[in-house]
């Protein structure tokens, strides 16, 4: 007789589990904590547990809740062989990165997947998404994933790209890890589990983003810096390039000050390559590190790791260089 995986499902809220109050917006409702009913069958492939964290929107989930997802799985992961996080889609991408950060030496799947509408209605993609999230769980893939559409994704390499599609979420230059179509289709192998379990949750909050218009001068990371932010996320233009009248010298006070500044690109996909344009390597030259291949949400969530483990100048720059979860440096 063959062993069915057993998988803990933890649900903290999203659409997935809404209910629309005639009249008003989607909120969070209770039927969050009973997702199952509607995904009758699936425990003949799996071994379904539940654990309702909370019931949120996921716009309102930060540093908090990544640090509490990931004591759980601390807590629960030798008594499952998986685990299902239902989380709604705004977020997901953030909180998928900061796991695969914290949860160092993953040795089986973490899935974190959610829906564009409620499991409630008839016409939803949450069903597919549970059933296939919890297939996925039992599957033995040693990583935090995200799974949406009919795609397992590396979850620090996902994105939210549509807010109407079904296939919601892109993995900029990185292949999907598995397709679930008719068949299950491998497509990019597996991390292998790099060094014991641990778990590292030190996430430090005073970072922030800041987009460069055409013509800024640099005065909006000033601001920043004069706030007392300890690392600033600047997207810049194309591989790196940015406005050469304010921003490399905004740059310079900022690492002068203390304060760690990474490039990242405004551009889906591509490997930043900031010394190709001049305005880009004035940057580089002014102290700033490139994210490569991250997505915003990872780079983002990185630098807050690095920060929050007390790292700075060459320490911090040898962490945000090193390949710690396949993020794309």
């Amino acid at each position: 007789m063959t062993t069915r995986p057993r998988v803990l499902v933890v649900s903290t809220g999203g659409t997935l589990g809404m209910l629309q109050k005639d009249p008003g917006a989607l909120a969070p409702s209770e039927v969050s904590e009973n997702v199952l009913k509607y995904v009758q069958g699936l425990d003949s492939a799996v071994d379904l547990q539940a654990e309702a964290l909370w019931n949120l929107d996921s716009s309102d989930m930060g540093p908090s809740h990544w640090t509490a997802l990931a004591e759980l799985v601390a807590l629960r992961r030798e008594s499952v062989d998986g685990f299902v996080i239902l989380h709604g889609t705004d977020t997901m991408a953030w909180t998928a990165s900061a796991l695969s950060f914290a949860l160092e030496g993953l040795d089986r799947p973490v899935v974190l997947t959610g829906a564009q509408r409620p499991i409630a209605w008839v016409r939803s993609d949450a069903r597919p998404n549970v059933v296939n999230s919890a297939l996925c769980a039992g599957m033995g893939i040693p990583e935090v994933c995200v799974y949406f559409g009919r795609w397992l994704f590396r979850g620090n390499r996902v994105t939210k790209t549509s807010i109407q599609s079904y296939e919601a979420f892109e993995s900029p230059d990185c292949n999907p890890l598995f397709e679930l179509g008719v068949e299950v289709r491998a497509i990019e192998p597996p991390r292998a589990v790099r060094g014991p379990f641990h778990v590292d949750t030190r996430f430090d909050r005073n970072v922030a983003v800041v987009t460069p218009l055409p013509g800024s001068d640099g005065e909006a990371l000033d601001a920043l810096v004069d706030r007392g932010v300890r690392g600033v996320v600047v997207r810049a233009f194309g591989s790196g390039n940015l406005p050469q009248a304010g921003w490399p010298a905004a740059i310079a006070r900022a690492t002068e000050a203390g304060v760690a500044v990474v490039l990242t690109s405004q551009s889906l996909r591509g490997r930043l390559d900031a010394p190709a344009y001049e305005g880009g390597r004035r940057a580089v030259e002014a102290g700033a590190l490139s994210a490569g291949a991250m997505t915003m949400e990872c780079a983002t969530v990185k630098l807050m790791v690095g920060l929050g483990r007390g790292l700075r100048g060459a320490e911090l720059a040898a962490f945000y260089a090193a390949d710690l979860a396949g993020e794309g440096v």
